[in-house]
């Protein structure tokens, strides 16, 4: 079984590194297959609508979480933040105002490192602390792993903590690709009604290249009559 677990992530991969290669984009249906492989996981929300859910991860940062925070109360858009649990210290105030604005709060471990390169009785020490860190200020119940990949024993612990494990459709590559111009036009040009984004906080300028981001794309995203959301409100329009 274990075997089969490497060779369907191995195959996911693959497929998703062939789409990026071949053309930059990030259809829907490659996601049905890589959740078709390895259940478990929430790609995306199969939907007509018009809405897509925003999530941040790697914060709280210095300067660019607030910076964040002010850009979308100026757009009137509310997300999921994906915290690491060891920065939050020195960040109550930030934590406090975030989740008084209507945003919502999500595990995405202690630190930034990959989480299925963990030893499992760490990996569930770490996911643990961090819950605990987090309810602090309001409950989470949504789980990203850090580098995105996850296994069945990382499906069973956060399952049994009442948390959905959840990846992302929309990735402009922006822990990768330093450049605003080209995440702005990769979110534009790979929207649809359902998708989860995914962005980033943190350190080398990733936190005001998001801030930037997020100034040019969402009125053009509210433009096209989408709404923005957090991940539980995504949730609500699953058919």
């Amino acid at each position: 079984m274990r075997h089969w677990h490497k060779i369907t992530l191995g195959l996911g991969s693959i497929v998703v590194l062939l789409l990026v290669s071949l053309g930059l984009s990030q259809p829907q249906w490659i996601f049905r297959l890589v959740s078709h492989l390895r259940p478990g996981a929430l790609f995306f929300v199969d939907t007509d609508q018009p809405v897509i859910a925003l999530t941040i991860d790697d914060g709280p940062y210095t300067e660019t979480t607030e910076a964040i925070l002010d850009v979308l109360e100026r757009h009137g858009v509310n997300a999921t933040f994906f915290m690491l649990s060891d920065e939050l210290s020195g960040y109550e105030a930030t934590l406090e105002r975030l989740v008084a604005a209507g945003h919502e709060l999500g595990n995405h471990m202690t630190a930034d490192e990959s989480s299925i390169g963990l030893p499992a009785e760490e990996f569930q020490n770490k996911f643990m602390m961090a819950d605990q860190a987090l309810s602090a200020y309001s409950s989470a119940i949504w789980f990203r792993p850090g580098m995105g990949w996850y296994n069945s024993f990382m499906l069973q612990v956060i399952e049994s903590q009442g948390y959905q494990l959840v990846v992302g459709s929309l990735f402009p590559y922006d822990t990768h690709l330093p450049s605003v111009q080209f995440a702005e036009w990769f979110v534009l040009n790979n929207l649809d009604p359902g998708d989860i984004l995914v962005l980033h906080d943190g350190p080398k300028n990733r936190g005001q290249r998001t801030v930037q981001l997020l100034d040019r794309i969402l009125p053009e995203i509210q433009h096209r009559n989408y709404r923005i959301v957090t991940l539980t409100e995504l949730k609500t329009y699953i058919e």
